[in-house]
């Protein structure tokens, strides 16, 4: 069952309703955002545990109501519905728990979240046992299943998207839609996996989230054909139309490195008329430093400051993705028989709750948890490659391929997009000669194990930095960036050593270290104590000329071969557009 109901709750709830038993919780004197009409409202509520028993005058309720019943008086505040984040990455450093608890404080209490990390990592049962554990949560996860890996797969990973395997993950009840399609060409060519799997999709009754970056009309209509039903990569407002246009619910981005969002409102109030019943708001993989403007609440924040009636903002985050996912007769609105998320408005405009209620539950007062909740034991999932023996040495590590005295050279663009040149280096005594200003440095991806390394120069992301390694990125390999040798191979395997992390060696000296213990990947600090810990990193990085939104994004894009122009993979650097290897790595034995 997508969202928990049981028999004895149905009952209850009616018992209520019908006043034959009292209520669990009856809250008062509030204003009430009816999403479904748009009006804001003078009404009472009654609860029967985690759901809503009635909601209008208690004086023409019928309920059995004496003094024995909890009272919670919100005289002069605002009640909306809690807030749906309908395209979420629980993985950004943090984990899904920790993840779910910092949301919470700020009123997101459904989110629909990327199953990729957890996919390419863990057994099926492992991921399911995962999935329920959350499922305890007040605060729903819901999730998607990748019909791509976003990586350039060698042959022992291709296994990871075999048919049966993703079509069973798409199966489970959590699962309510595959996607975001990153490498939708091979649907479009006829893939017959890519369409098995479209049609399993759709005879689940589940829905298809595209990533369609930059698509003209024809293809976004292609990708409706083939069965696409949404997509969130609109960067401008005829994007949005375009999507509007041929049916899509497009969902409008304020992310870490795509903030979009003043651009899309401002362009669309200059339509005549906008249907605003077909918008979503997605905050697409806050990173931990994003979360110090907040999360969805900093989004309708966004859209009311840019003009949006504040109506359509909070519709764009409750009643509309709960309409599209159909889930509206258990959340997305404060009506008879939804569960009772509800968030406590200072007013209107003020979309970050003093209090948060989820599933009849007080959660979140003044921005704190009011409880505490479990969180899962990852001691039992940490057989993974970061438990090599292993260990870099400074010969392991070559100087890039070169070609006609040429090195290949990846060039940032901006956090995201990157570009190849090739470059000359200085060469002296089996080493590169740095000029003090030069904006390049040496990257290289490596396998864990040693099995092989890949390398290439890379321009733009900083000066001078002499050694930082990171196990987070879109491989899950070794990422190591510098320009000193030594250092370079010191903060690698202090990585080996840790079982996984951010590591930053400079002048002789450890500067940086953040743990990811949780296959190398996650952390197991919770959100406000990792914004304590890379909010110094990321200045430190900026005084060494990192010119981008964030780093961590940077970490993860580098080996993501869903992204042009290229990419480091296994084996080698990887031209994405006619996926061809144009320098190869270097095998180990």
């Amino acid at each position: 069952m997508l969202i928990r109901f049981t028999q004895e709750e149905q009952q209850y709830l009616l018992e209520v309703a019908m006043g034959r038993k009292k209520p669990s919780l009856l809250i008062t004197g509030g204003t009430v955002l009816n999403v479904y009409t748009g009006c804001l409202e003078r009404k009472d509520i009654a609860l029967a545990g985690r759901r809503i028993a009635y909601i209008g005058d208690l004086g023409q309720s019928g309920l059995d109501i004496d003094h024995t019943v909890e009272k919670l008086d919100l005289t002069g505040y605002v009640l909306v519905p809690g807030y749906i984040e309908p395209h979420a990455h629980p993985t950004q450093v943090y984990n899904p728990f920790t993840f779910v608890e910092k949301i919470s404080t700020l009123g997101t209490t459904t989110v629909i979240n990327d199953n990729l990390f957890f996919f390419s990592m863990w057994d099926l049962d492992e991921i399911f046992h995962l999935l329920e554990q959350l499922d305890q949560y007040p605060v729903k996860q819901f999730w998607w299943t990748r019909l791509d890996s976003q990586n350039y797969l060698v042959e022992e990973k291709k296994e990871l998207f075999s048919l049966e395997r993703v079509k069973e993950h798409l199966a489970h009840p959590l699962v309510v839609q595959a996607g975001e399609l990153t490498d939708w060409p091979p649907l479009l060519a006829g893939d017959s996996n890519m369409l098995k799997w479209i049609y399993t999709t759709k005879r689940l009754g589940k829905r298809v989230e595209g990533h369609s970056p930059g698509a003209s009309y024809r293809t976004l209509s292609r990708l409706a054909a083939a069965g696409v039903t949404a997509d969130h990569e609109s960067i401008s407002v005829d994007e949005v139309w375009n999507r509007l246009q041929l049916g899509y619910m497009t969902t409008l981005r304020h992310s870490s490195i795509r903030p979009d969002l003043p651009t899309l409102i401002k362009g669309l109030l200059q339509k005549e008329r906008v249907p605003w019943h077909r918008l979503m708001l997605t905050t697409d993989g806050a990173t931990p430093l994003y979360f110090k403007e907040g999360f969805q609440d900093y989004v309708i924040r966004l859209t009311i400051e840019h003009g949006c009636d504040p109506i359509h903002a909070y519709q764009m985050v409750t009643i509309n993705p709960a309409n599209y996912y159909r889930l509206d007769e258990h959340i997305g609105g404060l009506a008879p028989g939804r569960l009772a998320d509800i968030n406590v408005l200072a007013s209107l405009q003020e979309p970050t709750p003093v209090m948060v209620i989820a599933e009849g539950e007080m959660v979140a007062k003044g921005g704190v948890l009011t409880r505490s909740w479990n969180r899962m034991d990852w001691s039992k999932y940490r057989r993974t490659k970061w438990g090599s023996d292993w260990r870099l040495q400074e010969c392991d590590l070559p100087l890039p391929p070169v070609r006609n005295h040429l090195a290949p050279t990846i060039e940032m663009i901006n956090v995201v997009i990157t570009k190849l040149s090739e470059e000359p280096l200085d060469v002296e005594e089996g080493w590169i000669k740095w000029r003090t200003e030069d904006d390049r440095l040496l990257v290289y991806l490596i396998d864990p194990a040693g099995k092989w390394i890949s390398s290439a120069v890379l321009k733009g992301f900083g000066r001078g930095i002499d050694g930082l390694a990171s196990s987070y990125n879109g491989s899950h390999d070794l990422l190591v960036i510098g320009r000193n040798r030594n250092a370079m191979v010191r903060a690698a395997n202090h990585i080996l050593e840790q079982g996984g992390g951010i590591t930053w060696v400079q002048d002789g000296e450890i500067v940086f270290h953040l743990p990811l213990p949780i296959n190398g990947y996650l952390s197991m600090d919770s959100v406000d104590q990792l914004i304590e810990q890379l909010e110094p990193f990321m200045n430190r990085l900026r005084a060494f000329g990192y010119a981008f939104s964030d780093p961590i994004y940077t970490f993860l894009f580098l080996s993501s071969t869903h992204l042009p122009q290229v990419r480091l993979t296994a084996d080698g650097l990887l031209r994405v557009k006619e996926k061809k290897i144009v320098y190869p790595s270097i095998k180990r034995t």
